[in-house]
């Protein structure tokens, strides 16, 4: 665990070595270590250069101290070895070094202090030379640079408990380490950063100041690479306070504020929000130092774009325009004034950054943001006209993304025709066209159900020798899937192979659910293993897929083998997965082992998640297990959530069955509330409505309770809840299947069908000829000649004459 944590780790420490060389050819002299000799001062002036034009990040430092690195070998005297060789040979040379060294390598920590206190009594009686500061501080940087960072601390505290005299070297290794391991911690977990994980960073970063305040009680004062870390860590997390106590104890120890120190200042100022204590520190600092890093530009106004603070940064870009060296930053601030609507503002500093020698790519940066924050104001014309003012009034000619970005907005506004018409503008141009310019299309026609249109669009792509790209790929697979074509959409990814183009996990993903979804477990598998021979890592969504292909044909073995191989690849299980395994157990049989994993989820203070507990609540139902399925809905809905539809449905079903009318009621009453279910289209919630509505009739006429059917179907016609003659056509529909719905529950039978006919005739319908059908359609499954002959008598009532088909039917009825 601990080389595998220490390879994860030590990539901020790469250049150990080059604190060597900063840290003893300074500190190290003054306060008397007699090991080693000071560098040439043109290696000082280099890196004092270089911290002065103040690096934007950690890879700008790192690549700082390669250049130094360089330097020292460069300047080695006389066959002398550089440093970085010279610290390899003294550890390999002294062989008390080199057992520590490779019982750290080893993660053997007990035996590491034992084998130290061993050397420490060896030393004392035989007089040799002891071990030295010098020596520790080459074996926690050789150990920081192969084992990791989390290796420097415990060798430094065995450097104090052996008394040597200690100086600024040991403690800036140590500190750098700490701030290293603490910024690693953030990094890995960004985005879904624990309560465990914010503990462990803050204590890494404590113990890294505490040992400064600690070296300074010493009378060890700090130096510019010791305060760098820590002040490089605080400004992400807003501690003004503790930045402030530093910045002066900074002036005590001598230590210049200057360089990288002010880049830190800015971002702190930017992250509390106080921007204009920013925007003077800014300008100062590009008055003092034009080079001032691009990405301090980059940040410093996208932090004023996204806070929306776009009357700032009308007042800002003036001064700033003329000196940035960020396109990123320029492009930011323009999307910023596009989405909040100030073309005349935009088209101002357009003409500005032209002006004052903006280069073509800036320029061409500054347009693509402004357009694309136009489109974001979803104002198409506006966005259209936007474009052509910049070409007109400031004479800078749009680049092809500006196009794309247009025909992407002429799409999601239902335009394709003005879509087209910019397309055909960029033909005539001479404009690159790119699959951004088609993949607008593809995805539009895909959305809207037009199949065969997306795949012409694919095709216009090849006759213009545009390559398609993932994105196109990958919709024109789920077209397929959404069509049932499993092998059109499987040979879309050989093609896509064949044309070099690497399928991601969003092609893959499309096939294992489709196939899943048509129970054929065994291709669902077969995709996996393609996608894991290519080198494409499956994600939580993909493993969720899985698990319910498996639900779908009940294979729980292969479910729990797919989910203890999710966690030996380090995917962490969601609410899709814990719903997936749920619906599997209980799907299987298994109803109390899905109820066991909820528990235990939920002991382990880990979050279950709606769709879990959406599993085990449809298991329940259908279990018939109504009194534990109402109590889990209830808890459910006293914590303010409320189950998926599926779950919903299969309640609500159960509940009318066993004869809870009123019961069947309130659940539907639940149903028809706002915002529940926001990721089903308005066309999907309003077909699970409609199928809600005929379950609540069905549960009315099966327990005869014909009244209470009749009053509801009133209220579905008055208050426009669902369409009342399609309810009843679905009724019959139903019946001619048997009576069973998909969840194999037997409801009614054709008797029931004359009850509903009644009651469709007190409601002032007449039943449809394809009602009728569908109840003879249910006599012939049954084989019920008599009642056979009664729909026949209804048909005639109605007027409806007997056509091929009804008498085929008819007929069958009578022979079987």
């Amino acid at each position: 665990m601990m080389m595998r944590r220490g390879m994860l780790l030590q990539g901020a420490l790469r250049a150990a070595s080059v604190w060597d060389c900063k840290l003893f050819s300074s500190s190290v002299v003054r306060q008397g270590c007699p090991a080693v000799e000071e560098l040439p001062e043109s290696v000082h002036v280099e890196e004092s250069h270089e911290a002065s034009a103040g690096p934007s990040d950690s890879n700008l430092q790192r690549s700082g101290i390669r250049n130094v690195v360089k330097k020292v070998k460069q300047y080695g005297r006389g066959g002398r070895p550089s440093v970085e060789t010279n610290s390899k040979i003294e550890l390999i040379q002294d062989p008390r070094m080199m057992k520590l060294f490779n019982l750290v390598k080893e993660g053997n920590f007990e035996e590491l202090k034992a084998a130290h206190e061993r050397l420490l009594k060896e030393g004392a009686n035989s007089g040799e030379k002891g071990l030295d500061v010098y020596l520790y501080s080459r074996l926690m940087t050789q150990c920081v640079r192969q084992v990791g960072n989390e290796t420097a601390l415990p060798i430094f505290e065995l450097m104090v408990q052996s008394g040597v005299t200690l100086n600024v070297v040991p403690y800036t290794i140590v500190i750098r380490a700490l701030m290293d391991l603490a910024d690693d911690e953030k990094f890995h977990h960004s985005g879904q950063q624990g309560l465990k994980e914010v503990a462990k960073s803050e204590a890494l970063a404590s113990k890294g100041l505490e040992l400064l305040h600690e070296m300074r009680s010493r009378g060890i004062r700090p130096n510019e690479l010791t305060y760098k870390p820590i002040m490089s860590w605080l400004p992400p997390r807003g501690r003004d306070a503790q930045f402030q106590e530093l910045k002066e104890f900074m002036a005590v120890d001598g230590v210049p504020f200057t360089g990288v120190f002010k880049f830190y200042e800015i971002r702190l100022a930017l992250k509390v929000g106080d921007l204009k204590k920013a925007e003077r520190l800014y300008i100062q600092a590009k008055k003092e130092n034009d080079n001032i890093a691009s990405s301090l530009d980059a940040h410093f106004l996208s932090t004023f774009s996204q806070a929306d603070r776009v009357d700032d940064l009308i007042d800002l870009l003036p001064k700033v325009l003329p000196v940035m060296n960020s396109d990123k930053g320029t492009a930011s601030a323009f999307q910023c004034l596009g989405k909040h609507r100030r073309h005349e503002a935009a088209l101002s500093f357009l003409t500005l950054l032209k002006k004052s020698g903006g280069s073509v790519e800036q320029l061409n940066r500054a347009f693509v943001g402004y357009i694309l924050g136009s489109a974001k104001s979803n104002k198409l014309d506006e966005t259209l006209k936007a474009r052509s003012d910049v070409e007109e009034q400031c004479r800078i000619e749009a680049p092809p993304e500006v196009y794309n970005i247009l025909i992407d907005a002429c799409c999601k506004h239902g335009h394709v025709s003005r879509g087209l018409d910019l397309l055909d503008e960029m033909q005539q141009k001479g404009k690159k066209l790119s699959p951004y310019a088609f993949n607008p299309f593809i995805c539009d026609f895909a959305r809207w159900g037009m199949h065969e249109e997306a795949f012409e669009m694919k095709a216009a792509m090849g006759r213009l020798g545009v390559q398609p790209s993932v994105v196109t790929y990958s919709t024109l697979i789920n077209c397929c899937v959404k069509l049932g074509d499993m092998e059109r959409a499987y040979s879309l990814l050989a093609e896509m192979k064949t044309n070099g183009i690497e399928p991601n996990a969003h092609c893959y993903n499309p096939l294992i659910m489709g196939f899943g979804s048509q129970e054929r477990l065994d291709r669902a598998l077969e995709v996996l293993k393609e996608m894991l021979a290519a080198g494409v890592q499956p994600d939580s969504y993909t493993y969720s897929m899985l698990i319910f292909a498996c639900s779908m044909v009940r294979n729980e073995d292969k479910a729990v083998e797919l989910f203890e191989g999710m966690l030996q690849r380090g995917v962490q299980p969601n609410a899709a997965i814990y719903s997936a395994m749920a619906s599997v157990f209980a799907r299987c049989g298994n109803l109390e082992r899905s109820i066991e994993m909820v528990k235990e989820i939920e002991r382990r203070g880990e979050e279950v998640g709606t769709e879990a507990k959406s599993a085990v609540l449809a298991g329940l139902a259908l279990a018939g297990r109504l009194e534990e399925a109402r109590a889990l809905y209830g808890a459910l809905r006293r914590e303010g959530a409320f189950p998926e539809a599926y779950s919903v449905g299969i309640l609500l079903v159960a509940v009318g069955k066993a004869g809870d009318l009123d019961g069947m009621f309130g659940i539907f009453e639940d149903c028809r509330k706002e915002n529940l279910w926001t990721k089903l289209t308005y066309q999907q919630r309003a077909e699970f409505l409609n199928v809600r509505c005929i379950n609540v009739v069905l549960g009315c006429v099966r327990h005869n309770q014909l009244g209470r059917a009749l009053q509801f179907l009133r209220k579905v016609k008055d208050e426009n809840i669902a369409d009342v003659a399609v309810l009843f056509d679905k009724i019959f529909l139903h019946i001619s299947n048997g009576g069973r719905d998909e969840n194999e529950m037997c409801w009614l039978d054709v008797d029931d069908g004359f009850t509903v006919v009644a009651a469709m005739r007190e409601l002032g319908l007449k039943p449809s000829r394809m009602a009728l059908e569908a109840l003879l359609d249910g006599c012939a499954s049954m084989n019920d000649a008599e009642q056979a002959q009664r729909v026949v008598s209804e048909m005639e009532k109605e007027g409806l004459a007997l056509n091929v088909f009804t008498q085929i039917r008819f007929s069958i009825v009578l022979e079987l």
